[in-house]
């Protein structure tokens, strides 16, 4: 199954044209860039993503587009899409830079709570380091001055929830216990 932090949103399903299942979309600014025609479009129904093929698409101005799926021939099919936003999987390189595109300012992110999903509350955000090649944001843990860093990347940050204030982040097993290894070992050489 597709991973929900992998898709991009590309176009809103509008509106119907025709009655032989086209649909009407308004697409993203940033579609354009890397939405591929031969590559499925995902909506999500019933909380999963489903793939549909575009069996052909024409563009009409700048956002708009007639795409007609594959698996779409009847109005009634292609009226369960309407109002849905459709995703792609993105390219690679727009993945890697995914994080940094959905927060406007990084530094705004301080103070806000950091999870994972195996250990639980991990700390809040103390600072962001905006290092040009491996921006981190440095994480103070819970009950505790201990810091340690986390690249600000979509490797290890799986969301982040303006409305709660939330960071979800993916660590590699064992990485906690080496900074904290570490930090046992600083202490006692001082």
């Amino acid at each position: 199954m597709i991973e929900a932090a992998l898709l991009q949103p590309v176009a809103q399903a509008l509106k119907l044209f025709g009655n032989n299942g086209t649909i009407v979309v308004k697409l993203h600014p940033d579609a354009l860039t890397f939405f591929q025609e031969r590559e499925p479009v995902f909506a999500i129904m019933e909380g999963l993503p489903v793939p549909f093929f575009i069996a052909s698409i024409q563009t009409r101005g700048n956002d708009r587009a007639h795409i007609l799926f594959d698996s779409i021939y009847r109005e009634e099919q292609a009226r369960e899409l309407l109002g849905k936003t459709l995703y792609q999987i993105a390219p690679k390189r727009a993945r890697d830079k995914g994080i940094q595109k959905n927060v406007d300012d990084p530094s705004l992110l301080v103070e806000f709570s950091v999870l994972n999903s195996r250990i639980g509350i991990l700390g809040k955000v103390d600072a962001f380091m905006d290092w040009e090649l491996n921006p981190c944001l440095s994480i103070r843990r819970v009950n505790s001055a201990e810091t340690f860093l986390v690249p600000f990347q979509d490797a290890f940050i799986v969301g982040i929830d303006l409305s709660t204030k939330q960071i979800s982040i993916s660590l590699p097993e064992g990485f906690l216990e080496i900074f904290t290894e570490s930090n046992l070992a600083a202490k006692n050489i001082s």
